[in-house]
């Protein structure tokens, strides 16, 4: 190791339990539940929409390792369908909140008894209109312990009480029977191992009838209910005896795996690969999975079709529609517009003296390209003049008279792209204007974009789906500019778009190979191009260098070394603030240096303390680094945005996280499941963005994500200094292995054919 890297690598000994230890129960350990009984007193908030409450309850006993004494304590967590008076046993943790401080975190609880007399006084009093304290204690003297009873099986016999007017006596009946279905479905799920923070959300969706419901079908929780997957309704209908053969169980085990894979990026799904899924991992003979199939055609949720090599292709109909609707509009882009060629030439040499700058012949050949046809596509690798390209490009048009709108799939892209250009760009979301009230974007055939030219940056990001709503929104004499980077990982979501149109030969490509950034980013530029040419990337040894490999074997060498360039070695070099500069990447989610314990281990080092929310395994901090899962148009965050943990407010059931550009509010812990930690993310989720500085962890257990494009897409992620840490076997792994992962998709075929169509 060169002294640079000596001076800014040195080991560092870190103090305190790692989060595995943690996890084994090691130094930190705080994992050991409680066991409390006691009445429910006040409810002093409850949200309607997550189940997150906040109460206060009367102890009766306390096992021993509480170490607490008896008396009113406050409780948080799930506490859907309580009311004041239960008598209940609690499983959980007593906690410190710095601002309220001790209380009891519910993990589960189960109700012991009805309501006592008094609590049930005190519940009408509280939440039925018209019935006040004389009133309440009248209806307790006369039914006593019959009460609940009465309000359950007769409520008619309300009228036996002095003063109560029929309108109140309908009023309690409907509050008891509304608070009654919503109790008996909490307490139903929570009996057959299912949360009870989505009995809400089932209610108001199938309403009284919800046990009946999903006693008949669980797995419609499924596909009906956001935060039930296939696994958690077949673990639910087995316990509540639904046979293992039964139809319900293999039409929703095929959605299951449909989805699946769709989240893995294929557009459709093999029959043969489906049927062996199936059959090794759910048990499921191949003449049920023909049934089922054969039964969700006729539904419309899957369409069946043959390939050309005579096998059959089996698609969720949404991804069906947007393949075949997708290929049919890229085609018609073919065609040239009309342009004066010498107002065009002079356009462009005055664009290029505005920039100051010359364009090469091959940055000439993409220019003219986007100039005259409907659609292209513009290729290259990091240092290859896209971005002086796009100036050009924006600056002619002007000169011509021609509307521009620039876009990127990603909060970030797009800023990186208004950044480069000095132009106003866009998520591709936002430019199409997503509609919450719709569901959709309001940008459509019906109503297009004004633009004369759309471009489109990180165009390898663009999903089937996206891609398709993006097409179909081009005014008729619009133009398309794809510019993007083909040796890069294929979309988070479904489908290769990019790839795919460039493989097809319909549209026109040119691919910028002359490097001419090496002043920035020089060998972290130049270590990109070698992996993608299949060689050794060269690494740093000097006060200039910005790239480095620090060799471990061990993955706990791994883990160790990350922490200590994260914590105490890139911060205050190369122009790092702090650690909010630093990007860490890993290939893989679980393992030692996966994405997931990775995070655990830094969140521990870098923000150790402070208000934290914790709902089953997933604990978050303020101040915390996170990551969106998913695409949320409703709040205008995307899968991949990251943001920052400004304020958990455990008492209204809220957390705020501050993104780029805005602030989203999460309702606890109904959508905690939409977050992650973000001090570490996977290479995919990567794409889009840069850092000024990237981490990368390396492994030879990494083996399944060990290709070249994926080392190539981490790296130039960075902007000023990319550090890779672990084995060199991974790394030469890694830049040997110049396969693709293969997604199913046939966006490709499609419009090869109808290019054949259209010639014949």
């Amino acid at each position: 190791m060169t002294q640079r890297e000596q001076e800014l690598f040195r080991p560092v000994r870190l103090s305190g339990a790692s989060a595995r230890d943690r996890a084994n129960g090691g130094e930190g350990s705080s994992d050991q539940l409680q066991t409390i009984e006691g009445s429910v007193g006040q409810l002093l908030f409850v949200n309607e929409q997550t189940g997150y409450g906040v109460a206060r309850l009367e102890v009766k006993e306390c096992d021993k390792s509480a170490q607490r004494p008896s008396g009113e304590i406050t409780i948080v967590g799930e506490l859907f369908g309580l009311m004041p008076g239960m008598l209940l046993k609690l499983n959980g943790q007593f906690e410190h909140h710095p601002t309220f401080g001790s209380q009891f975190r519910v993990q589960s609880f189960e109700v012991l008894a009805g309501a006592a007399v008094a609590a049930l006084e005190r519940y009408l009093r509280d939440e039925v209109k018209g019935v006040g304290t004389t009133l309440a204690r009248r209806i307790g003297q006369r039914f006593g312990s019959e009460l609940e009873e009465v309000l359950t099986h007769s409520p008619e016999r309300l009228r036996e009480v002095r003063g109560l007017s029929a309108a109140v006596i309908e009023r309690i009946a409907s509050v008891w029977r509304q608070r009654a279905g919503l109790r008996e479905l909490t307490i139903f799920l929570r009996s057959h191992g299912l949360s009870g923070a989505v009995a809400a959300r089932i209610y108001r969706l199938y309403g009284a009838e919800a046990i009946e419901i999903i006693k008949r079908d669980p797995y419609v929780l499924a596909h009906s209910i956001r935060g039930i997957g296939f696994r958690t309704a077949d673990l639910f209908a087995e316990r509540i005896g639904i046979p293992r053969e039964s139809v319900e169980r293999v039409r929703a085990a095929m959605l299951y795996l449909l989805t699946r894979m769709a989240e893995e990026g294929h557009v459709y799904a093999p029959w043969e690969h489906l049927q062996e899924q199936l059959r090794v991992g759910l048990e499921i003979e191949t003449s049920l999975a023909d049934e089922a199939t054969s039964d969700l055609e006729r539904r419309g949720a899957v369409v069946v079709e043959a390939a050309k090599d005579g096998r059959r292709a089996v698609y969720l109909r949404q991804l069906y529609r947007a393949e075949t609707e997708l290929a049919a509009l890229v085609h018609r882009l073919r065609g040239r517009r009309s342009f004066d060629g010498e107002r065009m030439k002079q356009a462009v040499e005055s664009a290029e003296g505005r920039a100051g700058v010359t364009l090469s012949a091959e940055q000439r050949r993409a220019l003219r390209l986007a100039l005259v046809n409907k659609a292209a596509v513009i290729t290259g690798g990091p240092g290859t003049g896209k971005t002086t390209l796009l100036r050009v490009l924006l600056d002619a048009l002007d000169t011509l008279g021609l509307k521009s709108a620039l876009a990127a799939p990603t909060g970030r892209a797009a800023r990186r792209l208004a950044e480069a250009t000095g132009r106003d760009a866009k998520t591709i979301h936002r430019l199409l204007e997503y509609s919450p009230e719709t569901g959709g974007f309001i940008r459509c055939a019906e109503f297009p974009l004004t633009a004369d030219y759309v471009i489109v940056d990180e165009a390898s990001m663009i999903d089937l789906e996206l891609a398709k709503s993006l097409v179909s929104a081009l005014a008729p004499e619009s133009s398309l500019v794809l510019v993007g980077d083909r040796d890069q990982l294929p979309s988070v979501g479904p489908g290769r778009v990019l790839a795919d149109i460039i493989a097809c030969g319909l549209l026109p490509v040119v691919a910028l190979r002359q490097v001419y950034r090496q002043d920035r980013r020089g060998q972290i530029v130049a270590g990109a191009h070698r992996i993608n040419l299949g060689l050794m990337p060269e690494f740093g040894g000097d006060a200039s260098s910005d790239f480095f490999f620090l060799e471990r074997n061990a993955p706990e060498e791994v883990a160790a070394t990350i922490k200590q360039v994260v914590s105490a070695r890139l911060v205050g070099n190369f122009g790092l603030r702090d650690f909010s500069d630093i990007q860490v990447l890993s290939p893989m989610n679980r393992g030692i240096i996966g994405v997931q314990m990775l995070n655990l281990e830094l969140q521990a080092l870098l923000n150790p303390a402070g208000r934290t929310v914790k709902v089953g395994e997933r604990q978050l901090r303020e101040g915390d680094r996170v990551i969106q899962l998913r695409n949320n148009y409703e709040k205008q965050v995307f899968n991949g945005d990251i943001g920052w943990v400004e304020r958990i407010n455990t008492e209204r059931g809220r957390l705020e996280v501050v993104f780029d550009d805005h602030r989203a509010y999460y309702d606890l812990p109904a959508e905690i499941d939409e977050l992650a930690l973000g001090y570490v993310i996977s290479v995919h989720k990567s794409q889009g963005s840069q850092y000024p500085a990237v981490v990368l962890a390396l492994h030879h257990s990494h083996y399944l994500m060990l290709r070249r494009n994926l080392l190539y897409t981490a790296i130039s992620r960075a902007e000023r200094v990319c550090v890779i840490v672990g084995s060199r076997a991974a790394l030469q792994q890694a830049v040997r292995n110049g396969e693709e992962s293969r997604r199913f998709t046939r966006l490709a075929e499609r419009l090869r054919l109808a290019m054949a169509s259209a010639s014949s």
